[in-house]
């Protein structure tokens, strides 16, 4: 398992919702340079003390060339790893999950945003099932929405 880092992550404060109520969309890629491994962590976006996470968009190209694909990818936040979408198959062979399509078997969303954070820390992609192949080449782009 490692813990691998988008270029976003690490004091990325590009737009903070202030005053309380304006939606703000943070958008980072991470580039695969390496096949990924279960229980891998990518930390795609900072949120931050007294931001309310609303929603996150998830996009992959195929992250696993495997003949019979087995990645399955998580997002969430400390403590709370599928929080925002859990059990997604897109990394299979490239695709968009949400946290917007609640209980959308297909986008693999079992969302409870809105989360309001009290502490900063990250929104990540977890490698919940390991590839069959893991692509040595390939992006994760989030769009995370927060208030």
């Amino acid at each position: 398992m490692a813990t691998l880092t988008s270029g976003a992550v690490s004091g990325n404060s590009s737009f903070k919702p202030f005053p309380s109520g304006n939606l703000g969309v943070r958008q980072a890629t991470y580039s695969v340079t390496a096949a990924l491994a279960g229980s891998d962590i990518v930390q795609m976006l900072d949120v931050f003390k007294g931001e309310t996470v609303v929603g996150v968009v998830l996009t992959t190209t195929d992250l696993d060339t495997g003949g019979s694909p087995a990645i399955v990818l998580d997002v969430g936040y400390g403590g709370a790893a599928a929080s925002l979408i859990d059990g997604s198959t897109i990394g299979q062979g490239g695709g968009t999950a949400s946290s917007f399509a609640i209980g959308n078997a297909t986008h693999g969303s079992t969302a409870t945003a809105p989360v309001a954070f009290t502490a900063d820390d990250t929104i990540d992609v977890t490698v919940q099932t390991a590839p069959q192949t893991g692509a040595t080449s390939g992006t994760i782009t989030m769009y995370l929405f927060v208030i």
